[in-house]
């Protein structure tokens, strides 16, 4: 097709010669969409739930047949981490700026941001968000749309209620939907999702689902045999039933061609919930959901392209949830924000590349949660929590150093005491936290 080419009438109307404007433009554009070969990105982030929930990564007790699938023909990060708690997990994926240069409190991404859907959006990627938002509160929260979204569909934003799983309360591109008790939030995400692909086929888009599943309430799937279950029954079937949804999301990639040319990547914002114990090999293990610790971080990480990343790639490289930002950038070629980024790009290590690996990752937490910060808070209300921490060790702000396999950090590591990596690590990751400036720029407590 070749765009349309008005000519030239002395005395042609302005309504015309607009029409004409227009009709040229969109011609234009559909040859542009049908000639860009740019990867589509779906970045899924389950909310409440640890790496160790996952089959993939060693559970027996979980079942993840079509996360693992992924991971099995894709690339399999071990050492990925995200924040302690959803604000702060979910401002930092979005910008690709650690906490202190942008948290400002719980439940709010500051509207000055720049986001990812900022930046693919300005690319030229149809944009879409659906699942959890929680971030449009005071001073200065944003919406969908400030953040670079075409289109929503979205629990915990303006003038929806708490309800999420079933008779949810979801806001649609501005409409409130009427939903009943037969409707399970869970799939009316879906299929949001599964409607904006087809409808933008036939142009690069990216798609942000952070999900609803598996944070508690802990309620019955439709999926469950028994709606009265224990809570951590009920958890599994919610992980079982997560696992379900991203798998027909792949699944609607396939039905409509774009399979080999959408890139998928899989995460979680924090640990799984506190009131939970759960069996993970010989142990029982407690969700650490709000602590700055291995259990209350460590999440997932899998990207998937079939053609495009190669099968079985497994690393053991550091992702800290700002790189999420650059990495989506190299895989667009979408240009990046003219601000001060913290991440780099993991793209090269999916591709199976060596890349430009970490040596650290550094984490600024203000918890909500009071319990949280009663060991390790300086600070603003004695309540904020500065750690660095590469694959081995973990030294927090108040010189508190531990092994990273220290999961419940019960064994403090004494300066001097140490091994010769254990001191070396020590002084690199003093170094690191020593970079950060005196305060936090945005932190409004």
């Amino acid at each position: 097709m070749t765009a349309t080419v008005c000519q030239p009438v002395r005395y042609t109307s302005a309504p015309v010669i607009w029409f004409c404007v227009l009709l040229a433009l969109t011609a234009g554009n559909v040859v542009a969409y049908a000639t860009d070969t740019r990867p589509n990105v779906v970045l899924i982030m389950a909310d409440d739930s640890a790496v160790d929930n996952y089959s993939c990564y060693g559970s027996t007790y979980f079942s993840t047949p079509r996360i693992d699938e992924l991971a099995r023909n894709g690339a399999k990060f071990n050492h990925c981490y995200s924040e302690p708690v959803c604000t702060s997990s979910r401002v930092k994926i979005m910008t690709g700026r650690d906490g202190y240069r942008n948290y400002v409190r719980f439940g709010t991404l500051d509207r000055s941001e720049m986001t990812f859907g900022n930046m693919l959006q300005d690319s030229g990627c149809a944009t879409a968000v659906a699942g959890k938002w929680q971030l449009h509160g005071a001073p200065n929260g944003s919406l969908a749309p400030d953040c670079g979204f075409d289109s929503y569909c979205l629990w915990n934003y303006p003038e929806t209620e708490r309800s999420r799983f079933w008779n949810p309360s979801i806001m649609q591109n501005g409409t409130l939907l009427k939903t009943t008790d037969q409707d399970y939030g869970p799939d009316l995400f879906l299929k949001f999702v599964t409607d904006f692909i087809r409808q933008h086929k036939d142009r690069p888009f990216f798609v942000y689902y952070p999900m609803v599943l598996v944070h508690s309430p802990f309620v019955r799937t439709p999926d469950s045999s028994d709606g009265k279950a224990r809570s951590l029954a009920l958890f599994r079937d919610m992980t079982a039933y997560a696992d379900k949804c991203v798998g027909r999301l792949v699944d609607a990639l396939e039905e409509n061609g774009l399979r080999k040319n959408t890139v998928v990547i899989y995460t979680t914002d924090n640990g799984t919930g506190r009131s939970l114990t759960y069996p993970f090999g010989d142990e029982e293990r407690r969700g650490e959901k709000a602590y700055a610790t291995e259990g209350g971080t460590h999440a997932p990480l899998i990207v998937n392209c079939p053609g495009l990343v190669p099968a079985g790639t497994v690393s053991d490289d550091l992702v800290d949830f700002s790189d999420f930002l650059p990495t989506l950038a190299e895989i667009t070629g979408a240009a990046l924000p003219d601000v001060e980024l913290d991440g780099r790009s993991f793209w090269p290590q999916c591709l199976g590349r060596k890349g430009n690996p970490r040596k650290w990752i550094r984490q600024y937490y203000y918890p909500k949660f009071g319990p949280a910060a009663e060991k390790h808070g300086q600070g603003v209300n004695n309540r904020e929590i500065i750690w660095a921490q590469n694959q081995q060790y973990k030294l927090y702000n108040d010189n508190s150093f531990f092994a990273v396999a220290d999961r419940n950090e019960t064994t403090l590591i004494e300066p001097g005491t140490g091994s010769a990596d254990a001191e070396a690590s020590r002084r690199l990751l003093r170094a690191a936290i020593d970079e950060l400036p005196p305060k936090a720029a945005k932190l409004d407590p």
